[in-house]
C-alpha cells in the first residue's frame, strides 16, 4: 500500500525552523515522520527540537552532535548539557545509528551521516567515494549531515540527502525530503523521491541565538550568520556541519 513518510534532519535547536516544516508535513496530510538525526545543538532551542523529534517522529537515528553532546565529549558544550539535562542526553545515545527497510521493491538504507562517513560527503562527491554505501546490496539510500539536499542515480540505485530543516547551507530555507511508495514491499513499483524547501522565521531564529549567545551559547554569532547567508562559517573552532 502506497504512503508517504516525511524524513527529517539536522534540527539543530532552531525552533522556528522545525515548526514550519512540521506545519508543512501537517498541511500535507503526511502521517508519519521518521529523523536521520542531529535532533540537538549549534542552535539554541536544543530542548524544543528533541522534544518535538521524540513525540512526533516514530524513528530517529543518532547523529554525530547527538552522539556528541550526550556523551559529554566537548567541554565547551556545556551549555546544551544544561538545558537538556541527564535524562534527554541519556536518550540521544540510546538511538540506532542506522535503519534498513524496504520499499516498493528498493532494499533502503538511511544514516546520519558520521559515523558511518569518515567526514560530510555531498551526492555530488566523485563515485568511488559514494559508491561503497550501497554495499553489499542496498539500492535506496539516505543519509543527512552535510546540510544540503540532492538526489544522484547511480547504477547501483538512488542515493539522496534530506538537506536540514534548522542549519540548511547553499540555501536559507528550511529542508526535508518525502518518500513516496510501497513500506515493506519487495516487489519493485512506483518510487518518489520529493525534496521539499520552504521559508521560515528566519528572524526569530537569529533573536532566539543572538539571546542565547548572552547566555552562553557558543558560536552563537556563527549560527547566525549561517542562518543569514546559507554559507557555512569554518573559522573560530566550529565543528563541521
Amino acid at each position: 500500500m502506497l504512503k508517504q513518510i516525511a524524513l527529517v534532519a539536522d534540527l539543530h535547536g532552531n525552533w522556528p525552523a522545525t515548526r514550519a516544516v512540521a506545519a508543512d508535513i501537517r498541511a500535507r496530510g503526511i502521517g508519519e515522520i521518521w529523523c536521520l538525526g542531529d535532533v540537538v545543538g549549534k542552535g539554541p532551542s536544543s530542548p524544543e527540537t528533541f522534544d518535538w523529534a521524540m513525540e512526533n517522529c516514530a524513528l530517529i537515528l543518532q547523529g554525530n552532535w547527538d552522539e556528541g553532546i550526550g556523551s559529554r565529549r566537548f567541554p565547551k558544550d556545556g551549555f546544551y548539557y544544561a538545558q537538556l539535562g541527564d535524562k534527554r542526553m541519556d536518550r540521544l545515545l540510546s538511538f540506532p545509528v542506522e535503519h534498513v527497510c524496504w520499499v516498493s521493491g528498493r532494499k533502503m538504507r538511511l544514516f546520519h551521516g558520521r559515523p558511518t562517513m569518515p567526514e560530510p560527503f555531498h551526492v555530488h562527491r566523485e563515485e568511488a567515494v559514494l559508491r561503497p554505501y550501497f554495499a553489499p546490496d542496498y539500492t535506496l539510500v539516505g543519509y543527512a549531515d552535510v546540510h544540503r539536499q540532492g538526489v544522484r542515480v547511480f547504477s547501483e540505485g538512488i542515493l539522496f540527502n534530506t538537506g536540514s530543516v534548522g542549519n540548511p547551507l547553499g540555501v536559507t530555507l528550511a529542508q526535508y525530503v518525502i518518500l513516496r511508495g510501497d513500506f515493506d514491499s519487495r516487489e519493485m513499483g512506483p518510487l518518489d523521491v520529493v525534496t521539499v524547501s520552504l521559508p521560515y522565521d528566519r528572524e526569530q531564529a537569529i533573536r532566539d541565538a543572538k539571546e542565547a549567545g548572552e547566555r552562553g551559547l557558543v558560536n552563537a554569532d556563527l549560527f547566525c550568520r549561517e542562518i543569514e547567508t546559507g554559507v557555512y562559517a569554518r573559522n573560530q573552532g566550529m565543528k563541521t556541519p
